[in-house]
């Protein structure tokens, strides 16, 4: 039996999401934050489809994620600069989404941007903190996370799938 949400577009994010970056945006209409990720997977869980995201505890975005019960994931084509600018540059320290020539838009409250060809909208399911005991190949550990600066994980279900026919 399929589910709804298994589009093409889906399919696409699924298989760029680790070669291409994506936005992840948490918050509401008052104040919002987006951070760009390169990891992250999506799959099925609990009977549920669902998108799994990793945030380190020191980004600004973590505090969203950790205080809004939903975030978006938004993909893109051709804007390398502007994600690295939404990666680089913190949302502490200035507007960084007006100097990456992003548009802000809302989906049922949710943040994303514009200029994306594809949004999941989920809402968060589980919460996680990676630890050291838990690698099982020590080299996951010493190659990604030298300083120690675990990530939060979060699997949420996907609500909705948004197709951007203007990005």
């Amino acid at each position: 039996m399929g589910h709804p949400i298994a589009t093409d577009a889906v399919t696409r994010a699924f298989q760029t999401i680790g070669n291409e970056w994506a936005l992840l945006a948490a918050g509401d209409e008052k104040r919002f934050n987006a951070m760009t990720i390169s990891w992250g997977s999506l799959g099925f869980i609990w009977q549920r489809p669902i998108v799994t995201v990793l945030v380190r505890p020191p980004r600004f975005t973590h505090q969203f994620t950790e205080t809004f019960e939903t975030f978006s994931v938004s993909f893109y084509k051709g804007h390398r600069r502007a994600l690295s600018i939404m990666g680089n540059q913190s949302g502490r320290d200035g507007d960084k989404v007006a100097t990456a020539g992003l548009t802000p838009q809302f989906i049922d409250g949710v943040p994303t941007f514009r200029e994306a060809y594809l949004t999941v909208i989920a809402r968060k399911l589980y919460r996680g903190e990676l630890t050291a005991t838990g690698f099982l190949d020590p080299s996951v550990d010493a190659d990604f996370y030298p300083e120690k600066d675990y990530h939060t994980f979060y699997h949420a279900e996907i609500l909705k799938v948004v197709e951007h026919t203007e990005a």
